[in-house]
C-alpha cells in the first residue's frame, strides 16, 4: 500500500508506467507515463479525503457531497449513472452509485493489480484488473450480480483529464461522440461538436466497451 494526495491507495509500475488507485472509491488517480513525467488524470484543486470520513461539513449534504469528497482521475459510475432521485438519495445511493465510494481490497502481484468490492444496495460485485505491459496499461473488468431477477444497471467509466496533460486554450479533446445523452433536451450551442482539427492539427477518437455482465 502507499499514499497519493494524502488518501490510501496502492499502485503497480514498471520502467514505463506507474497506475495508482485509491482504496476508497476505487479511483484511477494515476497514470504516470515516467518518460515524460506526466499524469493525464484530473486531480481536484480541493482537498481529497476518504468517503467513509465524510461529515458534511465541507462538501456539503445533497447527493453528490460524499462522491466530491473523494473524486480523482477516473471515476466508477455503478450502477447508476447521474443523480439519484429522493427516495434513492434517502435510501444511501449518491450520485453515479455505490461504486465511487466504497471500499476496495486491493492486491498487487508482479506487474498486475486485483481489486474488488461488494456494493450491499446494488447487490453486485465489482472486480477489476490492472496489467502493465510495456508502455500499455490493459484494464479488464467485471460485474456479478447477486440479484435473482434481472434488471438494468448503469456502468459508466467516467473518466476526466486535467494538467499539464491538458492546457486551457490550447488542448482540445474530442471524442466520436456527437451529443450530449445525459440531457434529453438541446444543451445550447455545445449540443453539437463541429468537425475541427486539435492544436496539434489531428482528430483524435476514443471509444470504450464494457464487457457483459455475469451472473
Amino acid at each position: 500500500m502507499t499514499s497519493f494526495q494524502n488518501r490510501r491507495a496502492a499502485a503497480v509500475e514498471n520502467d514505463k508506467l506507474r497506475v495508482t488507485v485509491l482504496q476508497e472509491g476505487g479511483h484511477i488517480a494515476e497514470i504516470l507515463d515516467k518518460q515524460a513525467g506526466v499524469n493525464p488524470l484530473w486531480v481536484p484543486p480541493w482537498p481529497s479525503i476518504e468517503p467513509s470520513t465524510h461529515s458534511g461539513e465541507a462538501y456539503g449534504t445533497g447527493s453528490e457531497a460524499k462522491l466530491l469528497s473523494g473524486i480523482m482521475g477516473h471515476n466508477l459510475c455503478l450502477d447508476v449513472f447521474g443523480g439519484p432521485s429522493a427516495e434513492e438519495f434517502t435510501a444511501g445511493i449518491g450520485v453515479h452509485g455505490e461504486g465511487s465510494v466504497a471500499p476496495y481490497s486491493i492486491d498487487v502481484h508482479g506487474h498486475t493489480l486485483r481489486m474488488r468490492a461488494d456494493l450491499p444496495l446494488a447487490q453486485i460485485q465489482f472486480e477489476r484488473t490492472i496489467e502493465l505491459e510495456g508502455s500499455k496499461a490493459i484494464i479488464g473488468e467485471s460485474v456479478t450480480s447477486l440479484c435473482p431477477f434481472d434488471r438494468p444497471i448503469g456502468w459508466t467509466q467516467h473518466v476526466t483529464l486535467g494538467p499539464p496533460f491538458l492546457q486551457p486554450g490550447v488542448t482540445q479533446f474530442r471524442a466520436t461522440a456527437t451529443r450530449s445523452k445525459v440531457f434529453e433536451s438541446s444543451f445550447g450551442a455545445h449540443d453539437y461538436l463541429s468537425p475541427a482539427p486539435n492544436s496539434i492539427g489531428r482528430t483524435r477518437r476514443a471509444s470504450m466497451a464494457a464487457p457483459p455482465i455475469s451472473r
